[in-house]
């Protein structure tokens, strides 16, 4: 049995240091779960986070999404390949071409090649993800489907209406259906009034004065698919556990969680590459298969897999700095309980030039960067009118020899790339895992 005495100190004093009201963290190894849990729900009503109390696990989600359009694979009612049009042939993209190549797979591998983050509505209609996918020919397509991987929400909404259209229902049945009610993830759900009645946290920001509670609710309806579900560490135990083969054959069987989690796209930064749709690194060796979720800042989420090692961790929190806390449990966990401890490494850096001046355009925000490589994250009118959180400045900085960057501060590893055009300009920042088009070049 693991003794995970320092992992709670560590959980304590870092949620505590980083201003994360609220935290839960599961564990499983050597076949048995750990919950560790700090803190509360809300700094307004203070109520201790257990094992059972639910958080927003955002973009977790679209591996949910992905088994329940694999489970429809293995019964042969969907084809990965397979023409998106063949299950709804009315869909359109602005690019005739594209919308007619696009298929399947392409959406499970973020490789779609449309405009991936787009706005929400505020509807909880039935008609909700539908309604949304009619307006997909306003999308800009940034480049052919299957040629790049950029980090796509639109298309896990467009996955979520295949399964709408084949299973004959909306997915949210559908899915608790094939993949939540199997696994018995009782206390997992997706709409706000279900949720109420409930243990919960909610979303903080951090302000000077410590953490505030944020009054809004996270996703609406068409937005499901993409980062819906609200969950409790127990069930992301419980779903871990599936995923690394230890709880049966439904909603699929060994041979597709395996391809779910093989290579499909090879990445290189962030990940060293996507499965289907898992986000796929490694750290000493040690074979990692991860996803995480961001709810407006708000609650952010980590859960990382280690097949080979029957191994599995996830972190659920309530604000912005969750990410990091996210990330110091992940690597404590693989250093003390995988021996998997990151060498010390140093990127040789170079200085900026003027070419990589600009804003890239993401959809919902631009990275402005300037003539130190610093990206500014501005968010659009409609996401700072919702009161969503902004991002800090990220300083980034030049690999010698190439154009990837790192973060200036912390130079250990590459987090993006500047891509060029055919004529080797600078056309594309991608970074945390999309593709933003440079829109300006301020340079001059």
């Amino acid at each position: 049995m693991a003794d995970l005495t320092h992992l709670q100190s560590l959980l304590d004093r870092e949620a505590k240091s980083l201003q994360v009201p609220g935290a839960a963290v599961g564990v499983l190894f050597d076949g048995a779960e750990h919950v560790l849990t700090t803190g509360v729900t809300s700094v307004d009503a203070p109520t201790p986070v257990t094992g059972d109390t639910l958080f927003q696990i955002g973009s977790t989600t679209k591996t949910v999404t992905a088994t329940a359009i694999m489970h429809l694979v293995e019964r042969g009612r969907l084809d990965l390949d397979e023409r998106v049009r063949q299950y709804l042939p009315d869909f359109r993209l602005a690019d005739e071409r594209a919308a007619d190549e696009l298929t399947v797979r392409h959406l499970l591998t973020h490789t779609g090649g449309f405009l991936g983050d787009i706005d929400d509505g505020e509807s909880w209609d039935t008609g909700a993800l539908a309604a949304s996918i009619d307006a997909y020919d306003r999308l800009p397509q940034l480049f052919p489907p299957g040629a790049l991987a950029s980090y796509n929400n639109a298309g896990f909404r467009l996955l979520g209406r295949v399964i709408e259209a084949v299973c004959g229902e909306p997915y949210e049945h559908a899915v608790s259906r094939i993949v939540l009610e199997p696994l018995g993830m009782s206390s997992s759900f997706f709409f706000p009034w279900e949720v109420a009645t409930r243990p919960h946290a909610v979303g903080h920001t951090v302000r000077e004065d410590g953490p505030q509670v944020a009054h809004t609710w996270g996703l609406f309806r068409e937005s499901m698919p993409e980062g819906g579900l609200v969950s409790s560490v127990r069930d992301q135990l419980r779903y871990a556990a599936f995923h690394l083969g230890a709880s049966g054959e439904e909603p699929v069987g060994a041979a597709t969680r395996e391809l779910m989690q093989a290579e499909h796209v090879p990445v290189g930064v962030p990940w060293t590459g996507i499965g289907l749709p898992w986000l796929l690194d490694e750290q000493a060796g040690v074979r990692l298969v991860t996803h995480g979720g961001n709810i407006g800042n708000l609650q952010l989420s980590a859960f990382v897999l280690a097949p080979e090692r029957g191994f599995a961790v996830t972190t659920l929190t309530n604000s912005a700095p969750g990410k990091a806390l996210g990330n110091l449990v992940t690597d404590w966990c693989l250093e003390h309980l995988l021996g998997a401890t990151p060498q010390a490494v140093r990127l040789t850096l170079r200085e900026p030039t003027p070419e990589y001046v600009g804003s890239y355009d993401a959809g919902q925000w631009t990275f402005e960067v300037d003539e130190h490589l610093t990206a500014r994250f501005v968010l659009c009118p409609e996401l700072v009118a919702a009161g969503v959180e902004g991002m800090p400045d990220m300083p980034l900085a030049l690999v010698e020899g190439c154009d990837d960057v790192t973060l200036a501060a912390a130079p250990q590893r590459a987090v993006g790339r500047f891509l060029r055009d055919d004529a080797g300009e600078v056309a594309f920042l991608h970074l945390a895992g999309r593709a933003a088009r440079r829109i300006r070049d301020t340079s001059r």
